[in-house]
């Protein structure tokens, strides 16, 4: 396997960035609706009484389906803000919310929405640059995600990612914080602990 070990994160980004925009633009609903299926039907979502997603790039799978699902399940959804440097916060998101760009061209809650406690969140749905199948994943490079996930206690970690993201082997180092669930549009890979 040593010859599909990626030397770095930024080979890895490159890899994930690649895969994510060869995913034709006619596709991503459909992507997006298998993925959706697939994440609703975890045992951890279906408990889940607050979960924080996120709002997609153009080029991320876009987790709106979920959103939806849950919203008309009565769970709160949070979404993440930059809230100063290598800082997010959760908000809860309300339907019919105007939302912002913020920072790098992010979609994100105004400032003035509702916090939402990282304790208080259930699951985590979070996107990735690239992952693999022991469930790493290599993000921008700030550290966003790193930073909050740490603050949450009993939190379920979701990575959401198109197939082609999934790479043989991504670079992990300590402080970054691999997710117990990634869901593609044909997988569901959990993390063995140990």
């Amino acid at each position: 396997m040593t010859e599909n070990r990626i030397p770095n994160k930024e080979a890895a980004r490159l890899l994930g960035r690649s895969a994510r925009q060869a995913v034709l633009a006619t596709d991503r609903a459909m992507y997006a609706a298998a993925a959706a299926k697939r994440l609703l039907a975890l045992p951890e979502v279906a408990r889940a009484r607050t979960v924080l997603a996120y709002a997609a790039t153009p080029e991320e799978i876009d987790p709106a389906p979920v959103v939806d699902a849950l919203r008309r399940h009565g769970v709160v959804v949070a979404l993440p803000r930059v809230a100063g440097p290598s800082e997010l916060v959760a908000h809860r998101i309300e339907p019919g919310m105007a939302l912002v760009r913020g920072p790098y061209g992010l979609i994100e809650p105004p400032a003035d929405a509702p916090l939402v406690s990282p304790n208080d969140i259930d699951v985590a749905i979070v996107p990735g640059v690239a992952f693999d199948g022991a469930c790493r994943r290599v993000g921008h490079g700030v550290g966003y995600y790193d930073r909050l996930l740490a603050l949450m206690d009993h939190v379920v970690t979701v990575g959401l990612a198109f197939d082609g993201q999934v790479l043989a082997e991504v670079p992990c180092e300590e402080h970054d914080v691999c997710v117990d669930v990634l869901v593609t549009p044909t997988r569901t890979i959990r993390r063995e602990d140990g």
